[in-house]
């Protein structure tokens, strides 16, 4: 597991804690005492290894402008290894049937054009290609990136065979001896973007797959091996183990396919070290029900395919490697189908991207899971929907089914689908994609997506990232109007709460769950809590609590997809609408209720408005509050019963079902 439910870090540094929570909350964003307290969680959370390794990552920045890149200017004679010809085969095949489900045609006609899109942002560069972006000065780093990791050269590849034009396979060659060209290492610009080890991380795998499905001229075959080797090397020497994550797994997994694909003396040490660090990062990186320990599925489904390129890389020359991976795979791929939503797709959790439900069918067959959802059954879901219920649960055929995976509590009846995350944030040391989302979940109705997680934009310091990551963007209980951790710069973390416990259970009809968190702990609210119920049909209830003293302002926040329709119909009441079927939000306490504008950030680059419901009330604590989301004729009343103290009854028509436990301290 990722670690205790609560860190030995909060026990151990409580009193300097108590100091700092209370005294950051006053300080100015910019000022120097808020900049030190940062660094000193910094200092606080990080292993000791990643600072060691990032002062040795700087010097060696500094040793490269210093010589020029010298060590790597001497190639000795390279050949391709022809033992595991029919393994980067069946990789590369794998990697163009994934293109195939995108509109790789298309892309490929723009990029004759010289039109490159990455992350909403189409730019149209000149040939040879201006590496360097001049005329582009305000191109996004993660932009320069995606240029860098050439992935675009395989929507070529994949528009060449199914066209059957060369013009397509010709360019990508074409592009790759141009990046050889235009990136010598004696130029320092090159070190932040075109030789940056994550950039050669993601772009050898792509060479090594466009010769394993169509090799080059004879012409440009010299220039392009001694360029995979000089890569190969350079990233030996500058593997990210300041960062680790998937960053650190990118690079054995680039080093690993060097090694299988060139024909040299070093090729047997980095298979070795790239196996190595596999090995030694499985069991830091995939948590035992196969989630990867950042809590992203966007990274889950980047480190699954890592996983499925080791694998086949490595059949011939390494076959232990290869079944760990492949069983590893299998793990993850398992992990992935159990929180996909009815539509197929991936839960916005983190800095996550939609995938596309075609692609991941197709990526979780290739790692042996048969899809839990496929395409027809999706769109069986949305038909049922559609029939009239006519008083009666129009899913009465469909079995309810509740489960929990990891960290994550799911519920599924039919279309209709509930996810809740009740694990931590992330990694401590490594909290570079969490966002303050502690208890948040996603929902869909009818096979369509009614709540929603923000997602993710982009990765600029700027106002959107920011909103990303806060708490206000995530459907959460929020006190005092103050995030939950501490986000700051683009991926740091300052202050952070951790999960404290999980209960479930089964009263009547109704499945429910209840976890808790510490985050508000500096604000005199030592845990809020969060109980879940769903039933077969309706309705839906949450209870939140706040536990502590004093007066707080509690906000309450439901982000909905887009596509939904919603209306405040009563001081207690809003009416939703998201396209299968209407239904009724009702609040269990009372508060002033707003329907407000959000961001949904379903890709990189785009961002949509989206309505979003607020619900505000000041409350001396201890305190409840809550909603039910009903859909079925006629709508009974639900209601929160806070009569008996230290007790909360949820009540819908003669049910009544005590929500409990009342406090954390009652949980194991």
């Amino acid at each position: 597991m990722l670690g205790p439910l609560k860190s030995p870090g909060w026990n151990s540094g409580r009193r300097i804690d108590a100091i700092l929570l209370r005294k950051l909350e006053q300080l100015p964003e910019v000022s120097a005492a808020r900049k030190a307290v940062r660094l000193w969680y910094v200092a606080r959370y990080y292993r000791g290894s990643q600072l060691v390794w990032r002062l040795v990552s700087l010097a060696r920045r500094r040793w490269l402008r210093l010589t020029g890149g010298r060590r790597y200017a001497r190639v000795p004679e390279v050949r391709v290894e022809p033992g595991t010809a029919g393994d980067l085969a069946l990789l590369a095949e794998r990697k163009l049937d994934e293109r195939s489900v995108m509109p790789s045609r298309s892309t490929a006609e723009k990029l004759l054009c010289g039109r490159y899109r990455f992350l909403g942002f189409e730019r149209t560069l000149p040939d040879p290609i201006d590496w360097r972006l001049r005329d582009w000065p305000d191109a996004a780093c993660l932009w320069r990136f995606h240029l860098h990791y050439h992935e675009f050269l395989l929507d070529l590849m994949a528009a060449a065979r199914q066209s059957g034009r060369s013009s397509f396979c010709d360019r990508a060659w074409d592009v790759v001896t141009q990046w050889i060209e235009g990136n010598p290492l004696s130029d320092h610009a090159v070190l932040s973007d075109a030789w940056h080890p994550f950039c050669i991380s993601r772009r050898l795998p792509v060479w090594i797959s466009l010769w394993s499905a169509s090799p080059p001229d004879d012409a440009q075959r010299g220039p392009i091996l001694a360029g995979i080797f000089r890569q190969a090397r350079f990233l030996e020497d500058h593997l990210e183990r300041d960062l680790g994550g998937n960053h650190l797994l990118e690079n054995a997994r680039a080093l690993v396919l060097a090694g299988c694909f060139l024909g040299v003396v070093e090729a047997d040490r980095w298979r070795r070290k790239g196996a190595a660090i596999f090995k030694e990062e499985l069991r830091r990186q995939i948590l035992p029900h196969g989630e990867h320990f950042e809590r992203s599925p966007g990274y889950h489904a980047e480190m699954l395919d890592a996983m499925l390129d080791v694998r086949d890389a490595t059949r011939t020359l390494m076959p232990d490697l290869s079944a760990l991976c492949a069983a590893t795979a299998e793990e993850m791929a398992a992990f992935l189908d159990g929180i996909l939503h009815a539509d197929g797709d991936v839960p916005l959790w983190g800095d996550c991207w939609l995938l596309g439900a075609e692609l991941l069918q197709r990526r979780l067959r290739a790692a042996g899971v048969s899809p839990r959802i496929n395409h027809e059954q999706r769109q069986d879901a949305r038909a049922v929907e559609k029939e009239p219920a006519d008083g009666q649960d129009a899913r009465a055929s469909q079995k309810a089914t509740v489960r929990r995976l990891g960290d994550c509590w799911i519920y599924r009846d039919g279309g209709d689908y509930l996810l809740w995350d009740t694990g931590p944030v992330g990694p401590d040391h490594l909290p570079a994609h969490a966002h303050a989302d502690l208890l948040s979940f996603e929902a869909s109705l009818g096979g369509r997506r009614l709540f929603v997680d923000s997602g993710v934009c982009g990765y600029e310091d700027d106002l959107l990232r920011r909103y990303c990551r806060s708490t206000a963007a995530h459907n959460v209980l929020q006190i005092d109007d103050a995030d939950q951790c501490d986000l700051w710069s683009r991926f740091r973390m300052g202050y952070r709460g951790w999960p404290l416990g999980f209960r479930s259970g089964k009263a009547g009809d109704f499945h429910w769950a209840a976890a808790w968190h510490n985050a508000y702990r500096r604000l005199g609210v030592p845990t809020v809590g969060r109980w879940i119920a769903c039933r077969p049909g309706g309705p839906w209830a949450c209870v939140d609590s706040a536990n502590g003293r004093g007066v707080h302002k509690l906000a309450f926040w439901l982000h909905l997809h887009p596509d939904v329709i919603a209306e405040q119909v009563s001081d207690d009441e809003v009416l939703l609408d998201p396209g299968a079927r209407q239904c009724r939000l009702r609040f269990l306490k009372a508060g002033q209720i707003a329907i407000t504008d959000g961001w949904y950030c379903p890709e990189f680059g785009r961002h949509l408005p989206a309505p979003a419901v607020l619900w505000t009330a000041s409350a001396v604590l201890p305190a409840v509050c809550g909603w039910s989301l009903s859909w079925q004729e006629p709508h009974q009343q639900s209601r929160l019963d806070v009569s008996e103290p230290g007790k909360a009854t949820f009540c819908w028509g003669d049910e009544r079902i005590l929500v409990e436990p009342a406090s954390a301290s009652t949980c194991g």
